[in-house]
């Protein structure tokens, strides 16, 4: 659901475009109707985002949920995957009844850093376990 989403988002995204504009008195008039349309793109590609960041952070913590109760796998992993998930939850709630705001950054940045954690310590976890197997490379 979240990647389908996120396709979405991309095609709103590219639904926003630069076009030239008349001369004189047309020319006003042509550039309040395209900033209008181009708000009101905005404010769709906004309800994109929101709506894609809680997909992709609901789809997040189930995937920690999920690591944190096996076995197999270390539990702190999938409190940081949750953790990751989290920031988007945030991000999208943010992106929904403010837009853009600088405020959104940390969300952002901080559910980049989370995924990356997460990820480099699957790899590791991953190898470790391959090699302590015996499996073949």
């Amino acid at each position: 659901m979240a990647l389908g989403l996120y396709g979405v988002l991309q095609a709103v995204d590219g639904s926003l475009s630069n076009r030239p504009l008349m001369p004189g008195r047309a020319r006003r008039k042509r550039r309040r109707a395209r900033f209008a349309s181009a708000e009101t793109i905005r404010w769709l590609e906004w309800g994109t985002r929101s709506y894609q960041s809680f997909m992709f952070g609901l789809a997040l913590i189930l995937l920690g949920s999920a690591v944190a109760s096996t076995a197999r796998l270390p539990r702190a992993l999938g409190y940081v995957m949750g953790l990751s998930g989290l920031a988007h939850v945030v991000q999208g709630w943010v992106v929904g009844s403010e837009g853009f705001p600088v405020s959104n950054t940390f969300a952002i940045l901080g559910g980049y850093v989370l995924i990356l954690a997460w990820i480099i310590w699957l790899v590791v976890v991953a190898w470790r376990t391959r090699e302590s197997s015996g499996a073949p490379p």
